[in-house]
């Protein structure tokens, strides 16, 4: 009985560490390419990708974002791509994603001056059972402010 009782116990350790392994971990690292202009500083549109980690290394997973460049009166989705499998500081592997977000509320200034604005986002990874993770910078979302070209 007690040999029984001590496999429950194991088993159960074991499928409670197997159930959070699927669990995935997502994390903002860094956004570049941020505006592009002409001369006589007309905007044309800004671009800014975003990057981010997602752990652990898994096949299925979709992942994207959701942006927006007017305070939340519009909302707009992306998927984002595939870089690569990175190394992590624990000896494992994370996958690294990226993700292009326009705005300036549309993305285009054609003979207009550009006008500063903040662009809010949250990312998100789907993985292969449907189940879908978030990043939100705890609840107050990423924040850029693109205040000039």
């Amino acid at each position: 009985m007690k040999k029984l009782l001590i496999a429950w116990t194991v088993a159960g350790v074991l499928s409670a560490f197997a159930g959070a392994a699927r669990a995935e971990t997502l994390w903002y690292k860094w956004a570049d390419g941020k505006y592009s202009v002409s001369k006589y500083a007309t905007h044309l549109y800004t671009g800014i990708r975003a990057h981010f980690g997602v752990w652990p290394v898994a096949w299925g997973h979709s992942a994207g974002a959701v942006f927006t460049d007017d305070g939340w009166a519009s909302v707009n989705w992306t998927d984002a791509s595939w870089e690569a499998n990175v190394a992590n500081g624990f000896g494992g592997r994370d996958e690294q994603w990226g993700v292009w977000m326009l705005g300036g509320n549309g993305g285009q200034y054609i003979g207009q001056p550009f006008v500063p604005f903040t662009f809010e986002f949250a990312l998100y990874v789907r993985n292969s059972s449907g189940q879908w993770f978030w990043d939100n910078n705890r609840g107050m979302n990423h924040r850029i402010a693109v205040d000039s070209p």
